[in-house]
């Protein structure tokens, strides 16, 4: 017969003959390894209370925007037994990002290669921005690199190459000083993040005097028609697909074996860890690497030489395809609902979320986008896989409704 252990029950404090279970205890531990934030990360947060409102089954259609037509592919791969996504973006010196965005079709574990199947490895040389004009330059000096243009400006590192095609892709080494490079699109549809201020939130709350109560699961909002001043907050999809994502934790993978050094793209030493591990960081993109968050640079991945450090500070758990901060539970990745546009997911409201007092009240902000899905498809960023887990286990939901946000108030659950 087994026992569970300790660690599954918690445990009993001698000095006080209190019991303690493993959540608190978890609780705890992420309370005080939790990072000093800056307000740029902060700055999406409101105050926990907001307006009562009503969910209103009419479409809403000025958040959904078309899935951007990809460049046309002149160079195929075709796969062979032994071949991998890391090792084609190797070979063919492409960024892994690049791999994925040119071949949708490919997940993002990379499990669905098919012998014999041509993959894209480069994509035509004219491909130009598909917004027109720039309507925004920045002049280079000797420090500039794209991946630091990319992140001033709050673009994706993908979008800086498509507004500057002359730039050579993955490795930017032409660069020229003194020379201006668009930083943002002329039209509408800009690449730039656009920040949502803890201020804007709390303006927006004070419209409606009486408060909502997510914490209780049978709070869930269902469509009706409203009537009165309550806020209307209109549909924007339903029955859409909902998945979970996370960044590479060295919990999640083994470490034993051959290690390897992770480098910075100029070459300097990050750390070590197994290969099995480094190539997870390819993998995922970003990732822990012991008290430091990790993210692929803005160079050719060769030996793992194509990592930077990213600010604990600005961007505690790692990067988003935009280069804004990933936020645990609040940052969703969508390929066709608007970039910086806050949602509203009935589903779930009252969710308890590991490592975390708070429970979810179903505000979200689409702040980053996928390659391993198109349209009609949302994914939930959780931070860790373990955290994945524990909430598919308990909830078991595969598709959502989506509505306006509203005057919603995102929550720092971190």
């Amino acid at each position: 017969m087994r026992f569970p252990t300790l660690t599954a029950l918690g445990c009993l404090l001698l000095t006080t003959s209190t019991f303690v279970s493993a959540d608190f205890l978890e609780e705890r531990a992420l309370a005080a390894d939790a990072p000093e934030y800056s307000d740029y990360y902060t700055s999406v947060f409101g105050d926990d209370d907001e307006g009562d409102f009503d969910l209103v089954d009419e479409l809403a259609t000025v958040a959904t925007v078309p899935l951007v037509k990809r460049a046309s592919c002149n160079k195929y791969h075709t796969v062979g037994g032994s071949d991998t996504c890391i090792g084609l973006a190797k070979k063919y010196g492409i960024h892994l990002d690049e791999f994925y965005d040119w071949n949708p079709q490919v997940n993002h574990k990379c499990t669905n290669l098919d012998d014999g199947k041509k993959y894209c490895v480069a994509v035509g040389s004219d491909a130009t921005p598909s917004t027109g004009g720039c309507a925004q330059t920045h002049t280079v000096t000797g420090s500039d690199t794209c991946e630091k243009l990319a992140k001033t400006y709050h673009l994706s590192l993908d979008t800086f190459y498509e507004l500057n095609p002359k730039v050579h892709r993955g490795s930017c080494d032409n660069l020229d000083n003194g020379k201006k490079y668009c930083v943002k699109a002329g039209s509408a549809s800009s690449g730039k993040v656009t920040k949502l201020s803890a201020s804007a939130h709390k303006s927006s709350s004070h419209k409606t005097t009486h408060k909502s109560t997510p914490k209780k699961t049978s709070s869930k909002k269902q469509p009706k028609k409203s009537s009165g001043s309550k806020e209307k907050r209109k549909r924007i999809q339903s029955s859409t697909a909902f998945t979970y994502y996370w960044i590479a934790d060295p919990s999640s993978y083994k470490t034993s074996g051959k290690k390897v050094t992770v480098k910075t793209c100029s070459g300097q030493s990050i750390g070590q860890v197994s290969e099995n591990y480094a190539d997870a960081l390819v993998m995922e993109g970003t990732g822990v690497l012991g008290s430091k968050i990790v993210n692929l640079g803005g160079c050719s991945c060769n030996n793992y030489k194509c990592f930077e450090l990213v600010d604990k500070k600005d961007d505690p758990y790692g990067l988003t395809a935009y280069g804004s901060p990933l936020r645990p539970y609040v940052t969703i990745a969508a390929n066709d609902i608007k970039k910086g546009t806050k949602i509203y997911v009935p589903q779930l409201v009252g969710w308890q979320l590991p490592g975390s007092k708070k429970r979810h009240n179903g505000c979200l902000l689409v702040d980053d986008q996928s390659w391993s899905f198109g349209g009609h498809h949302i994914d939930f960023y959780v931070y860790q896989q373990k955290h994945y887990k524990t909430l598919d286990q308990s909830h078991r939901i595969t598709k959502v409704d989506i509505y306006e946000g509203g005057s919603c108030q995102l929550q720092n659950y971190a």
